[in-house]
């Protein structure tokens, strides 16, 4: 019941506050909202969002949420959980710090920000020959929680990337977390391009990992898109390695998954005596509607 008051608390106040200037060029807003998760006392629920209105209409806005550990949220757990009350504090991010202001208690809080980019990361982008950034992008990369360290993982295969090319992978969900695990799994010095694609045809690290652990240890970025795009992913590639199909190409795979054969349909073969048929073969008798 709290948590209800408080919520429809601060969307009186964002409902009061989230409306642009009159006579404005532009104006933006951004807001913050937490919770305290209940399964983990460490990490609560962070989200920070804003949006940005022109004269012409224009309209804009960009997100982020994520669990992180109390430290980085700015706001203590006690004071999350204790009672309801106005708060003020400071997400500080490399890229730039979040002003934060609002009500929080009972295990939620929301409320608005001002945002203030970090002169030392402008001028570390600068001397990285990336350009300094435009206040919206530096807002961007401080919501996508952007670290030099993650931009460097970023350009390393791409020498000449802008400042521009960055906020574009962070806006198509190109995270830190999916950069280094990526190179945890051997991806390492991944073009953009590529790090794009892979993100926008939808394939996650869980199922880079699967397939390689299903032996498929050397697929290009390319390779792991085309899979994705044919639906096929590490419980496909199992349940076609159960019934004896194991290492097959990728354009076998992708052959086999067009052609509608399952592992049910194979082991339905096989309870007719149809056994270590060929890849060209299953094709073949499921294109004759056997």
């Amino acid at each position: 019941m709290a948590r209800r008051a408080l919520a429809a608390f601060a969307a009186l106040i964002l409902a009061a506050t989230f409306v642009p200037r009159a006579g404005a060029a532009t104006t933006s807003s951004g807001r913050w909202s937490l919770y305290a998760r209940s399964d983990d006392t460490t990490r609560v629920g962070l989200r920070l969002e804003y949006a940005e209105t022109s004269d012409g209409g224009n309209h804009s806005d960009w997100s982020w949420s994520s669990d992180v550990p109390y430290a980085d949220a700015g706001l203590s757990a006690e004071r999350l959980r204790g009672p309801i009350g106005p708060v003020s504090f400071e997400i500080v991010r490399e890229p730039g710090t979040f002003a934060c202001t609002g009500s929080a208690g009972n295990g939620a809080g929301a409320g608005l920000f001002t945002y203030a980019p970090a002169a030392r990361f402008d001028d570390a982008l600068a001397a990285r020959g990336l350009g300094r950034p435009a206040y919206r992008q530096s807002l961007e990369l401080a919501l996508a929680g952007a670290t030099l360290a993650f931009i460097d993982q970023l350009r390393a295969g791409t020498s000449n990337a802008t400042i521009t090319d960055v906020v574009r992978a962070v806006q198509h969900g190109v995270s830190p977390r999916f950069v280094s695990d990526l190179a945890s799994l051997g991806y390492r010095s991944l073009n953009m391009d590529s790090m794009l694609r892979m993100r926008d045809h939808g394939v996650s690290v869980t199922t880079v990992r699967a397939l390689q652990a299903a032996g498929y240890r050397n697929l290009s970025p390319e390779e792991l898109v085309r899979l994705a795009d044919h639906g096929i992913g590490a419980r496909y590639v199992g349940e076609l390695a159960s019934d004896g199909y194991k290492n097959l190409s990728p354009d076998d795979l992708v052959a086999l998954r067009d052609h509608g054969v399952s592992a049910a349909w194979i082991a339905k073969l096989k309870a007719h005596g149809y056994v270590n048929v060929s890849v060209r073969d299953l094709i073949r008798l499921r294109d004759a509607g056997i």
